[in-house]
């Protein structure tokens, strides 16, 4: 049976989310794969988590955990009681979110140990969650994306006065550049808004983007593949959001309780198309791979307007993507196993 590496958690604000992923996927891939657990704690330590265990288990708090490291060319490795042995896998699946994961950073040490993993490379981790990246490399492919002004921790009164301008004006989104989620988030629609969501986006990135606000419909593409064998999709689906809000899913005591996740989506047929193709545009553009979740806007005009990119898209339960493609007809242990077993082809 392939051994593969889980690896969860992680240094981000949405470790928990990580956890919730993984707890997910071991539930469908138990049976198919050899798990071995790799948790990363919230600072950034590596534990060998035991089999059996939950990741929502407190196994961050276990100091008798071993620790796991990557070293180059040699793999994974345990390490206990100070020692130092191999910790065999055939590959590694990262089911991790936002900075320290979902980045290109775990992608790259992983590279680097030599181990083979799924999911968006180096590259593509580290432009998708980049969102002032993503959006100007979509543009030139002819993706449509909103207006978009990068503001710097520090930046002049009037440097945050000018962004707000060249996005047309309030209401504008605020955002950390480099997450991968709606955590951090806010809508302004005046200028202390404004002031309060700059201050939000900046306790957690240095890098901020202000977007023009794109009044619409939050649609999603559930994406698998690559541009040399082959790019298919789940169900696209609609996001319904009460009149005044937005989109905020990890809500974790009721996470569907300020939306509606509509799949399939209730567009038309035409507008649907034209979904689908700029899903796979832009997935193409960035250079993914594996599965990724492209979010896009439907403007009242028919109009499809690129959001962001999730290179490692929630895998709970209750998120999008599992959702996708359900309703396509692939259940997600078959999406997953099928993913591995492509990137192990390639190994």
């Amino acid at each position: 049976m392939t051994r593969a590496a889980l690896i969860f958690g992680g240094i981000s604000t949405e470790h928990d989310i990580s956890c919730k992923s993984a707890d997910n996927v071991i539930s469908v891939l138990r049976d198919r794969l050899e798990l071995v657990l790799v948790g990363i704690t919230r600072d950034g330590v590596w534990k060998l988590v035991p089999a059996g265990t939950s990741p929502l288990d407190p196994w961050e708090d276990d100091a008798t955990l071993p620790r796991v490291a990557t070293v180059p060319g040699s793999g994974l490795m345990e390490l206990p009681d100070g020692l130092a042995r191999p910790l065999p896998v055939d590959v590694a699946l990262p089911i991790l979110h936002g900075q320290g994961g979902e980045d290109g950073t775990v992608q790259g040490a992983l590279e680097v140990a030599g181990v083979p993993y799924v999911g968006c490379g180096v590259m593509a981790s580290a432009v998708c969650v980049d969102k002032d990246a993503a959006h100007r490399l979509a543009a030139a492919a002819g993706a449509r994306s909103p207006r978009c002004e990068v503001l710097w921790r520090g930046a002049s009164d009037e440097a945050r006065a000018a962004a707000v301008e060249a996005c047309g004006g309030y209401p504008v989104f605020v955002k950390p550049a480099r997450g991968g989620s709606s955590i951090g988030v806010s809508r302004a629609a005046d200028e202390a808004a404004y002031a309060k969501a700059l201050e939000a986006a900046f306790a957690l990135d240095e890098k901020v983007a202000v977007e023009e606000a794109i009044v619409g419909v939050e649609v999603g593409c559930a994406v698998v593949g690559d541009a040399a064998r082959g790019i298919w999709m789940g169900e696209p689906d609609e996001i319904v959001v009460p009149e005044g809000g937005f989109f905020a899913i990890h809500l974790e005591k009721d996470p569907s309780a300020n939306t509606e996740l509509r799949c399939p989506s209730a567009l038309p047929a035409d507008v649907l198309d034209r979904v689908r193709e700029t899903g796979v545009r832009v997935y193409e553009t960035l250079c993914c791979e594996g599965l990724a979740r492209v979010d896009l806007f439907v403007t009242p005009e028919g109009e499809v307007v690129f959001n962001e990119v999730n290179t490692m898209p929630g895998l709970t339960t209750y998120s999008r993507f599992p959702q996708m493609m359900r309703v396509a007809g692939h259940e997600l242990g078959d999406v997953l196993m099928g993913i591995v077993e492509d990137r192990l082809a390639r190994a």
